[in-house]
């Protein structure tokens, strides 16, 4: 085999193997749009899940002292005693309180 047909064949596969990989990240980067695509269509602005989870709304529950909560529980006739913070301060948000 001559020099340039070695060289002229190892380009020609650099070439392929380089369009194969933009192809598939082509490929990866359209599903990602799609899914993102598909999560803001089924999403509200000023609606979330803040109090589905601790980890999502823990910051209303650390940043204020428990105390307070019951005093706004007990404004509004709520049992707070026994009760997680996060469940006094959920149901005070249901009663539109916070």
């Amino acid at each position: 085999m001559k020099r340039r047909e070695f060289f002229r064949e190892a380009l020609d596969e650099s070439i392929r193997a380089a369009q194969k990989g933009f192809l598939s990240l082509q490929e990866t980067f359209t599903e990602v749009n799609e899914s993102v695509q598909d999560a803001l269509e089924g999403a509200t602005p000023g609606k979330g899940d803040f109090f589905d989870s601790y980890e999502m709304s823990y910051s209303l529950t650390l940043a204020y002292p428990r105390e307070m909560f019951e005093q706004m529980a007990r404004d509004q006739g709520m049992p707070y005693e026994g009760v997680e913070t996060i469940e006094i301060a959920t149901e005070l948000h249901k009663r539109g309180v916070i």
